[in-house]
């Protein structure tokens, strides 16, 4: 019997020697929080550092901002974008993207992500984040909503320089699934 508990124990301490945890290379540290227009933007996924950035040439920019009047409401809405597209294409999170949409945006403020969302929809939508997976093909589109909510936190919000800065988190959930994503410790700080 103490063997048997012998090999046991030797077993799972060679299987937890060969357990590492992923090292963050310095591109997925988390970037500070600014309010200056530095065009960052960062969060932890899941538990693992995520930050916008584009590798190569030829794809989307990491950071797109727009504040601009909607042509159905007449109100001014905000689109933030962050993408991640890498190379190392093994990594959890190398073609990812987070997303939110603030329908009415005049100040800074509190915006609750709880309410439903259809990103098909464009101006007719609650404040909403979305996060998506794009490997392996199709997509894999979570939102915020009345079972997954957060909060985007805008604590700097300058239309004349054109600054955009906040913070966020939210649980998103699969419209058709029961896939979620936690999204926490956010922040970003754009110019649109």
């Amino acid at each position: 019997m103490t063997t048997r508990f012998s090999c046991l124990l030797c077993a799972a301490l060679l299987g937890l020697s060969h357990c590492k945890k992923k090292e963050v290379t310095p591109d997925d540290q988390l970037p500070p929080a600014t309010q200056t227009g530095q065009n960052t933007a960062g969060c932890c996924v899941d538990g693992i550092p995520w930050a916008a950035r584009v590798e190569g040439l030829f794809g989307p920019t990491p950071i797109s901002a727009q504040w601009l009047k909607s042509l159905t409401t007449g109100k001014k809405q905000l689109s933030l974008l962050f993408n991640k597209a890498i190379y190392d294409k093994s990594h959890v999170h190398a073609g990812t993207s987070l997303y939110f949409f603030v329908p009415d945006l005049r100040s800074a403020g509190t915006f609750v992500l709880d309410q439903p969302a259809n990103p098909q929809l464009a101006s007719s939508n609650p404040a909403y984040g979305k996060f998506t997976f794009g490997k392996p093909a199709p997509d894999q589109v979570l939102l915020t909503g009345p079972q997954a909510t957060g909060r985007l936190v805008i604590t700097r919000f300058d239309s004349a320089r054109r600054v955009v800065a906040g913070t966020f988190e939210f649980t998103a959930r699969e419209a058709a699934g029961t896939a979620t994503v936690q999204v926490s410790e956010g922040r970003f700080d754009c110019q649109f």
